[in-house]
């Protein structure tokens, strides 16, 4: 339960009403997921929340697959349960087999490990610069 109520249609404003059908519209697929509940609370905030979305989600040059990919790692590194829930089972409806999520975790698992090593022993800035010039296609 969130520390905050869900505010339901029932008692949404004209603001938060218009955010509501914005929402099941498009992302919440005929739903109002529960985060944008609390926050209409403030419906000025629940406008730049669904705004921003739509900013980042659906516009641009990336590839709305990858975008749902990114989304995901991000939720997933950050402990995100409500997130892992939702956007696990969007790329589920999107294709992506159970291998391939578990493939993805080891990727994150990975890079996620070494980092800390990384920034335990301190080399943030210590990059072979032979690798970068290689990377880059300077050779």
């Amino acid at each position: 339960m969130p520390t905050l109520p869900y505010r339901e249609e029932s008692e949404a404003d004209d603001r938060t009403q218009a955010a509501y059908d914005d929402i099941k519209a498009g992302f919440g697929s005929g739903q109002v997921p529960n985060i944008y509940k609390v926050l209409g609370n403030n419906p000025t905030i629940l406008e730049a929340a669904v705004e921003h979305r739509h900013k980042v989600m659906d516009e641009g040059e990336l590839d709305p697959n990858l975008k749902e990919f990114l989304a995901w790692a991000t939720v997933t590194l950050l402990n995100n349960q409500f997130g892992i829930q939702i956007h696990t089972a969007r790329l589920k409806r999107l294709g992506f087999t159970d291998a391939q999520v578990i493939e993805a975790l080891g990727v994150l698992q990975y890079f996620a490990g070494i980092s800390v090593v990384i920034n335990g022993l301190n080399m943030g800035d210590d990059v072979n610069e032979n690798v970068k010039a290689f990377l880059r296609g300077d050779e």
